[in-house]
């Protein structure tokens, strides 16, 4: 595979639509980690007995 800095033509056209592509595909890891937080967070505190209001994580 070319390497982009090679070759810089490749990106002329498209650079516009990688841009997007990148910022999608590092958004989307963004909420996949934070889904995954949540759901171990969720686990690991469920027989915690907390405080009313009081609300993991801190």
């Amino acid at each position: 595979m070319p390497s982009r800095r090679d070759r810089p033509e490749l990106l002329e056209d498209d650079k516009d639509m990688l841009e997007d592509l990148v910022a999608a595909a590092f958004n989307d890891a963004a909420r996949r980690i934070e889904e995954t937080q949540k759901e171990k967070m969720a686990s690991v505190s469920s027989g915690m007995q907390l405080p009313p209001g009081f609300k993991m994580p801190f």
